[in-house]
């Protein structure tokens, strides 16, 4: 329902005769003072249809904004309270672009941070409507410049943001790597999960010593697909030492991690590659903690722990960081080989920590994190814990302090 503050400044600001799209159950309330030429509702929780009948210039759809289908270029979009309940931001930011005028405006309401223990009320309230995603507000203004638009104001929850040109800086080819270990399960699915990026790319598995028949799959499936490379040693070294070799072997101009375990789906891959091309990011990291996932996905005391990390790293690197264990990280060939990995367990901060001491543009995507399909997490909760929190101190000392400087 619109709030009587921003109905009040949509008729301030939004001419008669505009063109209108709404997003949101309030389309009946808001459309009509508004005096549009062409007014256009969706994602209403109910059908309205009924009570257009008094307004020729009003229209419903119960078409997604990502599958409509129109030529109507529209000089204003309305989001009324409708963003936590969308599943894939990113996505419908992008549609909105598409369809909206050159000129055009983009108004969100109900854009507000959510303290963690009201999100677990209202998780255990079991609203009627079911919560699609957290989403911090330094993350949504990252997702609107990557989609096309500037952020303007933020008034209270309301965001005001303008379409600007979307250029493509320039087309990259890509190295996706990924690093194995007893993944015989998972890794040939990984490998054809993968889409064709469009653009010049190879795939590089690294067998981190398996003691399954991981590197025997995957020389099968290199007899189908001569994109598929394959680094295979004999003794296990750790994910830091495996992420190590495959981005060392990698021979294009942006480098891609991908666990071979599905949790980050392959299909996501495409979303990574619009802050390179546009210019907006050097480093970009997945983060699995804006959209509501299963608990067999990730347990409670990891979500307690990353969610501490992120608030340490989000100090050390002087931006809102969600997530910085998300195995997927992509950034320039030219600058991992000035970033040092040394820890050979774990590499996920080394590379944070090596994009800010290159005071890299780092920007955050949020993916739909998934249970493992098969095997086990090769994450030791006390053991890596450990080794996180050293590296983070380490991390102190090198960023706060300049040690080793």
């Amino acid at each position: 329902m619109a709030s009587t503050k921003f109905h009040q400044m949509l008729l301030s600001v939004i001419p008669p005769e505009s063109v209108v799209l709404y997003l949101g159950d309030s389309g009946l309330d808001v459309l009509p003072s508004l005096r549009p030429s062409y007014g256009l509702i969706l994602h209403s929780a109910a059908d309205v249809r009924g009570g257009l009948k008094d307004y020729p210039n009003l229209h419903f759809s119960e078409e997604k904004v990502t599958e409509l289908q129109t030529d109507v270029a529209f000089d204003y979009v309305i989001m009324d309270e409708i963003l936590p309940y969308i599943e894939d931001v990113f996505q419908v930011f992008g549609k909105i672009r598409e369809h909206c005028h050159e000129s055009g405006t983009l108004f969100i309401s109900g854009a507000k941070r959510v303290p963690l223990l009201r999100r677990l009320a209202m998780t255990l309230a079991r609203p009627q409507r079911e919560i699609k995603n957290w989403m911090p507000k330094p993350l949504i203004e990252t997702l609107l410049t990557l989609s096309g638009f500037s952020l303007r104001t933020c008034l209270n929850s309301c965001l005001i943001a303008d379409a600007h040109e979307v250029k493509k800086m320039g087309e990259y080819s890509y190295s996706i790597m990924i690093p194995c270990y007893n993944e015989e399960g998972n890794i040939a699915r990984c490998i054809a999960r993968i889409p064709d990026l469009q653009r010049d790319h190879e795939i590089i598995v690294v067998n981190d010593g398996s003691t399954d028949r991981t590197a025997d799959v995957v020389r099968e499936v290199m007899k189908g697909n001569g994109r598929v490379r394959l680094i295979d040693y004999p003794d296990n070294r750790g994910k830091g030492y495996a992420t190590l070799r495959g981005l060392e072997a990698a021979r294009k101009d942006v480098l891609m991690i991908l666990d071979a375990d599905m949790t980050v789906r392959p299909e996501d891959l495409p979303l990574f590659i619009g802050p390179f091309e546009s210019g907006h990011g050097e480093f970009v990291n997945g983060t699995r903690m804006v959209y509501p996932f299963d608990d067999k996905a990730m347990g409670a005391i990891h979500r307690f722990g990353n969610g501490v990390f992120s608030f340490i790293f989000s100090i050390l690197l002087k931006q809102k960081v969600t997530d910085t264990l998300c195995g997927t990280k992509c950034l320039f060939r030219r600058d991992f080989q000035r970033i040092a990995l040394k820890e050979r367990s774990w590499p996920d901060f080394d590379l944070l920590f090596g994009a800010s001491q290159l005071n890299l543009k780092i920007v955050e995507i949020p993916i739909h994190y998934q249970p493992r399909i098969s095997g086990e997490s090769k994450m030791k909760t006390f053991r890596h814990g450990f080794l996180l929190l050293k590296e983070s101190f380490v991390g102190f000392l090198k960023l706060k302090l300049h040690w080793g400087h």
